[in-house]
């Protein structure tokens, strides 16, 4: 399968039933190949019958649903139909027939599985955060190295190289008798591919893009470890899983961070405190000054009224 078509149906299959006889329609079609369907797929469209006598389906996305629907046979009548996935040319001009609602679903799903494969995995023993960065790795393998340099048989590139050799559709036979990899030209125009070097001496050029492509239809996610149970108590049995050096370190440094964190905002909850207590405070003292200034005046009026009273007395 080329690069450019391994999601080329990720959004949902696009196909077509060709040579529909003039007798039947759409509908004909369409319920012929639901009834060929698994369980809950739905066929979301089916285009009317052109004038080449051809129908375009449409398929929710399901798994392995491309292996199922390729050739796909079918019966209406005398009439024996299959259903052909399209590709390139042909894929873009079904595209074009959907109606808007059917674009919709197909982009929704689309992102979806872009998001479900953006996942790691795991080749051999080495570890990536998805296939991108993988095909990073292979590529910059094959530039470091000159042509005919070998790659260090307890090297990490090595042991990456051999582990991918397991996905290409011939790797059994291909690495029989293998004793080393190196890196040359290609027979094949002025690429550069990985060589196979056997016990008896010959070299074999392998296609890395032939294994990676295996690989991106079934890639080998790395699988989300079982949570560890709480510690119980020593009746039970269960302790507490012992740490390496670098495990305890990390430990350490966590908590440290944590208890930082709850000394920092035990500071900010006391900073805000005092501030409050420091307002109030403020305000009962304005408050006191602000009434013996009103006392001091009344005091004030009270004297210069008393002293008028005696002048006119």
């Amino acid at each position: 399968m080329k690069k450019s078509t391994i999601h080329a149906h990720d959004g949902g299959v696009i196909a077509v039933v060709k040579n529909v006889p003039a007798d039947l329609d759409w509908n004909n079609v369409k319920e012929a190949v639901k009834a060929k369907l698994p369980p809950k797929v739905a066929l979301w469209f089916a285009s009317l019958i052109s004038d080449d006598r051809k129908c375009t389906l449409a398929f929710a996305p399901f798994e392995g649903d491309l292996q199922f629907l390729e050739g796909l046979e079918f019966e209406i009548g005398d009439a024996k139909l299959k259903v052909e996935v399209c590709y390139d040319d042909a894929l873009q001009a079904a595209v074009k027939k959907l109606p808007k609602l059917t674009m919709e679903k197909r982009e929704k799903e689309l992102k979806k599985r872009q998001k479900e494969r953006n996942r790691p995995i795991m080749v051999g023993t080495q570890r990536f955060i998805n296939v991108t960065a993988l095909k990073g790795r292979v590529r910059e393998i094959l530039n470091a190295r000159s042509d005919g340099e070998s790659l260090k048989p307890d090297g990490t590139d090595f042991k990456l190289i051999k582990a991918l050799l397991e996905y290409h559709p011939k790797g059994a036979e291909k690495s029989s008798g293998l004793t080393g990899i190196k890196v040359g030209k290609s027979a094949f125009g002025d690429s550069r591919c990985f060589f196979i070097v056997k016990s008896d001496g010959t070299e074999e050029d392998f296609s890395s893009m032939k294994c990676l492509n295996q690989l991106e239809k079934t890639p080998p996610y790395v699988t989300a470890e079982a949570k560890k149970e709480p510690a119980k108590s020593s009746s039970s049995g269960a302790s507490k899983p012992d740490l390496s050096n670098a495990d305890k370190k990390d430990e350490k440094v966590g908590d440290a961070k944590e208890t930082e964190k709850a000394t920092e905002e035990i500071k900010t909850a006391d900073k805000t405190k005092k501030d409050t207590e420091e307002t109030k405070e403020d305000a009962a003292k304005k408050t006191e000054e602000t009434k013996t200034a009103d006392d001091a005046k009344k005091g004030t009026e009270e004297t210069k009224e008393d002293a008028a009273e005696k002048k006119d007395a």
